[in-house]
């Protein structure tokens, strides 16, 4: 007996690794009745879940593998499977085309649902089409996925739903998402430049530092000659690195995950960017790129239908990011309550004069959409020639000051080790 029962407990060990070696599946499906139903499946290949969902008598829409618990991929980095903007924008340029061509909205997504070319946004296309499938509205649809899809993005595609002109507005949207992708593109392509120059400067000092510096360091201590105070300085910060290096680098790597984490959350990447802009180098730029945002998303909406009121109410929260939120808030209660757009713009000094004397003639006219756009435009190009002034002077300005720095240390050392020739001979 007491063999029996050890016979039976390696027999139940084996079944549980044979249960523990059959992997989850996730999956969403449709009723008969067309309402979504989502939940888990243990079997040993896709294609079982997929006969079980059909037993079932559910129609499967997306069916995905869990990883195992502790395995490497727990710790992926989720934002490497997030759509890009730029995918969600050739996703509303491709739905706008088809529906343009005469396709049915859930048509439509069915055809880019199985469409390469939109690589992350697949799932979230299949996703969207069978919540439409279970009776949504397309925004409401879209609406689950918010990260992917502001505000703007959802009043404007049920301003085209409520009116029949949903093609017209993707294709308004797809337009102003190319534009603004264009504008942020040629952002950081002038902000790398300078970035490049800065790191290879500093990495040019950190070499100096490091291997350079320490090779003169013994000769001078041994002769006894005089040093220059800042030479001393940075000889023995010299040696304080190399000593204590595994520590530094701990640190440093400590501070960079730190700041990485910290800058994920848009509360933190929106104060500090609001800290930024107050430096007087970037002001300008910073009121350039505020008024074009607000005058290029406020001719969108009002140009779609969208009411002043309910425009300025999605365009508060777009604009908190980038400066005050209370002033926005302010904006938009007053004009609700029946101030005049260019009287509140002007009191709260939320945006330059001049584009809120272009704004109050585009009220005078009833041209406002027409004319928001203008000012959008002027205030990009004023923003690009800010940008070109600042790469021009950044540039030279980092090369100027790690030579002076590497040079005076440089001259600095070479006249220790000429006074210590002299004593010698």
């Amino acid at each position: 007996m007491p063999g029996g029962c050890h016979v039976g407990r390696r027999g139940a060990s084996r079944d549980q690794r044979t249960v523990r070696l059959v992997p989850n599946f996730r999956y969403q499906a449709l009723t008969q009745g067309g309402e979504v139903v989502s939940g888990t499946i243990s079997a040993p290949t896709a294609a079982e879940v997929g006969r079980r969902i059909e037993y079932l008598g559910l129609v499967a829409i997306d069916t995905a593998a869990e990883a195992a618990p502790g395995a490497a991929s727990r710790f992926a980095l989720s934002f490497g499977r997030r759509p890009r903007s730029e995918d969600v924008t050739v996703f509303t340029r491709d739905l706008a085309l088809l529906l343009r061509a005469g396709a049915r909205l859930d048509g439509a997504l069915e055809l880019l649902a199985d469409d390469s070319d939109l690589g992350r946004m697949r799932a979230v296309v299949s996703r969207v089409r069978a919540r439409i499938l279970a009776g949504e509205s397309f925004a409401d649809a879209i609406g689950h996925e918010a990260p992917l899809f502001p505000p703007i993005y959802l009043a404007l595609v049920r301003v085209g739903e409520a009116s029949g002109t949903l093609d017209h507005i993707l294709e308004v949207l797809a337009n102003e998402r190319v534009r603004t992708e264009a504008v942020r593109r040629r952002l950081g392509d002038a902000m790398r430049y300078p970035a490049f120059v800065f790191c290879a400067a500093g990495a040019v000092l950190v070499f100096f530092l490091l291997f350079v510096l320490p090779q003169f360091a013994s000769v001078l201590h041994d002769f006894g000659a005089r040093v220059d105070p800042i030479v001393l300085f940075f000889l023995d910060f010299s040696e304080v690195v190399r000593g204590n290096g595994e520590l530094i680098a701990a640190g440093l790597i400590i501070l960079i995950l730190g700041l990485w984490f910290a800058l994920r959350r848009a509360g933190v990447r929106a104060s500090l960017f609001r800290r930024l802009v107050r430096l007087p180098v970037l002001r300008g730029m910073a009121t350039s790129a505020r008024t074009a945002l607000f005058c290029r998303n406020l001719g969108v909406l009002l140009g779609a239908g969208v009411t002043l009121p309910i425009t300025l109410r999605i365009l508060r929260d777009m604009m908190a990011t980038s400066s005050d939120p209370a002033i926005w808030t302010a904006v938009a209660e007053r004009v609700r309550h029946g101030g005049k757009l260019s009287e509140v713009l002007t009191e709260s000094h939320a945006l330059p004069g001049m584009a809120v004397r272009m704004l109050r003639l585009g009220e005078e006219t009833g041209q406002l959409p027409l004319l928001a756009g203008r000012v959008a435009e002027l205030f990009e190009t004023k923003l690009q020639r800010g940008l070109d002034r600042m790469v021009g002077i950044a540039g030279p300005l980092a090369i100027i000051l790690i030579s002076v720095v590497v040079g005076g240390l440089i001259v600095s050392v070479m006249t220790s080790l000429l006074s210590v020739s002299q004593l010698v001979g």
